[in-house]
């Protein structure tokens, strides 16, 4: 309804403008309906007025933005239009001449009647045409990952391009003629300020860059040493290493500098030259070595058994033997039984025939102790049992088994005599069992020990621990563990003996079969971390030395000219004296305390461990990452200041006062 009435409003309105002015024709006016019909005249006059400067303004900026190249644009597209309906090529010439000098006749009537307001318009223009005409050229460079040398000669073509090209395209006639309004001078300026736009770019984006690196990297310490250590990193994940992973694997001992590759030259460069922060990670790299014994010591008794626990075992069995067994034997010895043995003394006494010296004295002793006929006592008869189970012992040693497998029945026969004593059975089985222990303990301690030709296979270890009890399992534990102690020695620096012997496949397999997987992997790790940190220990240390040694040379620079190896005259000391304490000032001045500061940070960060060196870790890892990656208001400011500096370029290159 409101449209309605404003349309009704808006038509009478008009039509009492139509009275006035026949009234005013007819000179029959009233001078209050003049003034009224006067007013309405102004007020179109002024809307006349401001719908010339929009026309004007809008087709500024069509030149501008078209480079001055719209009225030719205007004729190619109505000749093409042209030549398509009649296929004549002269009327499509008349009719691009006739729309090119209509659009330039349309362009000098609208700067004649608002010169300000086209001006504005063809600067508008001008300035969004340049920006899309360089920027594109830009993006693309930038998207091919084009070097800034590159992006340079990309921009100084664009510059001189968009100086030149309005120049060019706002002249008339012939291509000479046109030639000669383009401004050598100006095209050159354009050509400058274009190459120049790409590095103002990269520049800006890089005081952005710099300022986002203030508030980066490991808390608590400056950016400037997180992100020197954060490209160290970087580089070597990039080749594929989880560092992350790398460091878990060796615990929280493990520091930063001992990452292989960049983060350890990164260690080995500080500790070349002087400065707080290789001192602290040389001192850090020292006090860990000192511990190494202590940690795989700690490894091997949570995983493994008590270093001593060996010792208190044999001393276990031997109280057993002495304060149970013992008078358990004797108890049955003293027995008033009696046995008759002749068939043992005549078995033994063919064997005793073909048996080896060492063997053939434990047999008499045997026969000794048996008698030459007639029943014995339990207690003659125990003592043969002893000598005879001597003698199989010897024979097994000299690996005489037909020996070993003929006595084994006399045994036989003399312990089922014996076992009708009371109680006899039961020490025999008790001092066997005890034996078979401390058997195992001795096995034990050979279990990593041998040459090529000596040394047990890990199936053959296999096999024996199948056939043993879960106490004699143990007894062996123990005596592998009482091995280690020994190997390692009391030395913290013999820790070497144990990765070297430990890092060997049989030794590492047959840690797995004693101990088990799970114990023996986390033994493995133990002794592959401390290897690491040995190696990294050697290599930063040998960087030290040379830094030991330019500090000694420095040190005695005074002694003898480094040129020529003599010793300075008067005036070459006296001018020494002068200069180095100003060249002191000069350096602390300029240098001194950021230098150190950014040494000593290094130094720490390299040197951190556990929860500490995780985070800082993450921290570096995430701060490589983003210096291979601009951030994206980085990235922002980089193009919007080279399109910028690209469309100022032609702006600023026709400033009057670069005219010729």
């Amino acid at each position: 309804m409101a449209n309605d009435m404003t349309y009704a409003e808006s038509s009478a309105r008009l039509e009492a403008i139509k009275v006035l002015e026949r009234l005013e024709a007819e000179g029959t006016i009233r001078p209050e309906e003049q003034a009224r019909l006067d007013r309405v005249r102004k007020e179109r006059g002024s809307a006349e007025d401001e719908r010339l400067k929009t026309v004007a303004t809008y087709r500024g900026a069509v030149a501008g933005g078209t480079m001055n190249l719209a009225d030719e644009i205007r004729g190619a597209y109505e000749a093409a239009n042209d030549f398509i309906r009649r296929g004549d090529v002269e009327s499509a010439k008349a009719k691009y001449a006739e729309y090119r000098d209509f659009v330039r006749e349309k362009d000098a009537a609208a700067r004649l009647l608002a010169p300000e307001e086209f001006a504005t318009g063809e600067t508008a223009g001008s300035i969004m045409g340049a920006a899309i005409s360089s920027g594109v050229p830009q993006a693309v460079a930038v998207g091919k990952g084009l070097s800034m040398l590159p992006r340079m000669v990309l921009g100084a073509g664009t510059g001189a391009a968009s100086t030149a090209v309005p120049e060019f395209a706002g002249g008339e006639g012939g291509f000479t003629n046109r030639m000669s309004e383009v401004s050598p001078v100006s095209t050159a300026i354009g050509g400058s300020l274009g190459a120049v736009a790409p590095a103002a770019g990269a520049i800006a984006g890089g005081t952005v860059r710099a300022a986002q690196n203030l508030r980066s990297g490991v808390k608590g310490y400056g950016s400037r040493a997180s992100r020197r250590v954060a490209r160290a990193i970087n580089r070597r994940e990039a080749l594929g290493e989880d560092i992350q992973e790398y460091l878990s694997s060796l615990g929280p001992e493990g520091v930063i500098a001992d990452i292989p590759g960049s983060p350890q030259q990164l260690a080995q460069g500080l500790t070349s030259i002087q400065g707080e922060g290789g001192d602290l990670l040389q001192r850090e790299l020292r006090k860990r070595a000192g511990s190494a014994g202590e940690r795989i010591q700690d490894t091997m008794t949570r995983r493994v058994d008590q270093p001593e626990a060996a010792f208190q075992q044999r001393r276990a069995l031997a109280e057993e033997r002495s304060s149970v067994l013992g008078p358990m034997y004797d108890a049955a010895t003293a027995s008033d039984k009696k046995f008759n043995v002749d068939a043992i003394r005549s078995g033994i006494t063919f064997i005793g025939k073909d048996a080896a010296s060492n063997v053939k004295k434990r047999l008499n002793e045997t026969l000794t102790n048996l008698g030459e006929e007639g029943q014995v006592s339990a207690e003659r008869l125990h003592n043969a049992r002893t000598a005879l189970s001597d003698a199989m012992f010897a024979a097994k040693i000299k690996g005489e088994g037909g020996v070993v497998a003929n006595l084994k029945p006399i045994l036989a026969q003399v312990d089922t005599r014996l076992d009708d004593i009371p109680n006899y059975a039961d020490a025999r089985a008790g001092y066997a069992n005890n034996k078979a222990i401390e058997r195992a303990i001795e096995e034990g301690r050979k279990a990593f020990t041998g040459g090529a030709t000596s040394a047990m296979s890990p199936a053959v270890l296999k096999e024996a621990l199948a056939k043993m009890s879960p106490a004699q399992r143990d007894a062996y534990k123990k005596g592998a563990r009482e091995y280690i102690s020994a190997l390692m020695g009391t030395s913290t620096n013999d820790a070497a003996a144990a990765w070297r012997a430990f890092g060997k496949e049989w030794n590492a397999e047959k840690m797995a079969l004693i101990v088990g997987e799970e114990d023996a992997a986390e033994i493995a790790r133990r002794l592959m971390a401390e290897k690491v940190f040995s190696g990294t220990r050697g290599r930063v240390l040998e960087g030290s030395q040379t830094s030991q040694r330019t500090e000694a040379r420095e040190a005695l620079a005074d002694l003898r000219d480094q040129d020529t190896g003599r010793a300075p005259g008067p005036l070459m000391r006296l001018r020494r004296g002068i200069e180095e304490p100003i060249n002191r000032v000069i350096d602390e001045v300029l240098y001194g305390p950021r230098r150190s500061n950014l040494n000593r940070e290094i130094g720490q960060i390299l040197s951190l461990q556990g929860d500490a060196r995780d985070r800082a870790v993450s921290a570096l890892l995430e701060e490589g990452r983003r210096l291979n990656d601009p951030t994206r208001f980085q990235s922002i400011v980089d193009a919007v200041t080279t399109v910028g500096g690209l469309t100022a370029a032609p702006l600023v290159a026709n400033d009057p006062i670069f005219a010729d």
